[in-house]
């Protein structure tokens, strides 16, 4: 082998590359601010979402609250926003601490919260005397947590099972069923159950077993749960510092509120996170497929110069838009689905196929939710083919083509990461935007949501088609253009 021909060869590709500006753009420019751009939209965008689903008021129905009326009253206190909670949220944005800020060093230790105090040049002495001013409590633990519990309560709304439309089966399994159905639609972010004699223990110094139902699957029914917990936790040990300042010695005198979880038998953490994915997973793949076959067949042909053979053939250019098409779409549609299948079968073998035995997940796809997902994956396949097609159309080399659907990909990536993002919901406004509302159409219908949203998907169906069929007619126009054709 010689070395010397080998680095003459390379030098001289490396100019050649170097002399190209689209090359040098799409190689060191793009990648060097599309990462961090990517990256700090991604991530503007996921605290965005998480901060309006903490604001956001979340139901919750309290079953039994009768036998333990002293605990509803404290955890309908905790969880309202006015008041003490106001008043020092008020004191830390004046002080410069965001809720943002306090969120993230709440539970890294003393040392994070120092930090970020002589990061505003606060004195921690000061503060702390000044946060225990408006709480008022001389036990209170002035620490990132405890601030944070205060400062932004969850915004809870109570429901007595009294008012109308809550009242729950007494039968356990009819209860747990109207508990589901109540969460997944969203009637209800969760319910917090008390035993019958919740109030006698608590007075006896037992412990009386508080039951949180919540959703795995939901976002909003988890943020509930913790929030919940976090609080009735709070509420335990305030109960525990009266026993102990009482000199009260029973057997539940450590624990006098026992939390337990109880999940319902909805889609658990499994099948959430493969909704989550999935989408994701689709949309992108269906990109990818479409790719390759959409440059070959438009700059590819520029290329070898078969291109102005087949355009002196007797077939006019809408027949050839629409067999070039054809191909493109069928290679986008078979990557989606075999992606989907491969993924599904995934969770049948190895360490997905334990995990899903454990959590007790199985995915439940009809032959109707079939059919639907089809319908949703066909437009936006749709719509990556012919603009694909367009943009090969006006390459004029394989190369260039490439160059140009790398930001295309960027731009595809961002609205398919919609299935990802928490809190974000599928309503009329999301159905209205391309690609986006696919993402959550598909991961409501692999959560099994899919009769909560008909409305949208006939919207988002309508929707995606009509802009798939611009973009073909843009597909078809662009290709009769002999200036984009035949380009320079």
């Amino acid at each position: 082998m010689n070395l010397t021909a080998a680095w003459c060869v390379f030098r001289k590709e490396l100019i050649d590359v170097l002399r190209d500006r689209r090359t040098l753009i799409f190689m060191l420019v793009l990648p060097t601010l599309a990462i961090p751009a990517f990256m700090w939209v991604t991530a503007e965008v996921m605290t965005h979402f998480l901060q309006k689903m903490a604001k956001e008021q979340s139901e919750v129905l309290v079953i039994n609250g009768d036998a333990a009326p002293s605990l509803v009253d404290e955890l309908r206190l905790r969880s309202n926003p006015m008041g003490t909670a106001m008043r020092l949220a008020g004191l830390l944005e004046s002080k410069g601490l965001s809720r943002q800020e306090m969120a993230m060093v709440q539970n890294k230790g003393p040392r994070a919260f120092q930090r970020l105090l002589d990061k505003h040049g606060i004195d921690m002495a000061e503060i702390k005397e000044q946060i225990m001013g408006v709480v008022g409590e001389e036990d209170f633990e002035a620490n990132p947590a405890a601030i944070m519990g205060r400062a932004f309560p969850p915004n809870l709304r109570l429901l007595n099972e009294t008012e109308a439309g809550y009242g729950t089966p007494k039968d356990p399994k009819l209860k747990e069923q109207w508990l589901l159905d109540a969460v997944r639609t969203e009637v209800i972010a969760a319910a917090v159950e008390f035993p019958s004699d919740a109030k006698a223990k608590l007075a006896s110094g037992d412990t009386a077993c508080v039951t949180i139902h919540y959703l795995d699957s939901s976002d909003r029914s988890s943020m509930a749960y913790k929030s919940l917990k976090r609080l009735l936790g709070a509420m335990d040990k305030q109960i525990t510092t009266q026993r102990l300042h009482d000199r009260l010695l029973p057997a539940g005198l450590a624990h006098p509120l026992k939390i337990k979880g109880e999940r319902l038998p909805g889609p658990g953490i499994l099948i959430k996170l493969m909704s989550q994915l999935l989408p994701y997973m689709i949309l992108i793949f269906a990109f990818l497929g479409a790719l390759y076959p959409a440059i070959d067949l438009g700059a590819g042909e520029k290329e070898r110069g078969t291109l102005e053979t087949l355009l002196v053939a007797p077939v006019s250019r809408l027949s050839l838009v629409l067999g070039k098409f054809g191909v493109i779409l069928l290679a986008a549609v078979v990557s989606a689905l075999l992606a989907t299948v491969s993924l599904a079968a995934s969770l049948q073998v190895g360490f997905l196929a334990d995990l899903s035995l454990i959590s007790g997940s199985e995915f439940s796809f009809s032959l109707l939710e079939v059919l639907i997902t089809l319908a949703m994956i066909l437009p936006v396949a749709c719509i990556f083919s012919a603009l694909l097609l367009a943009l090969s159309i006006f390459a004029k080399s394989f190369k260039e083509g490439q160059s140009y659907a790398g930001p295309l990909q960027m731009i595809v990536i961002m609205p398919a990461f919609a299935s990802l993002l928490p809190g974000v919901k599928l309503d009329w406004t999301m159905a209205a935007i391309p690609v986006v509302n696919v993402s959550l159409a598909l991961k409501e219908i692999f959560t099994g949501n899919l009769d909560q949203h008909w409305g949208h998907v006939g919207l988002i169906f309508a929707s995606t088609t009509v802009v798939a069929g611009l973009l073909l007619w843009f597909a078809t126009w662009w290709f009769r253009r002999e200036e984009v054709l035949f380009r320079s």
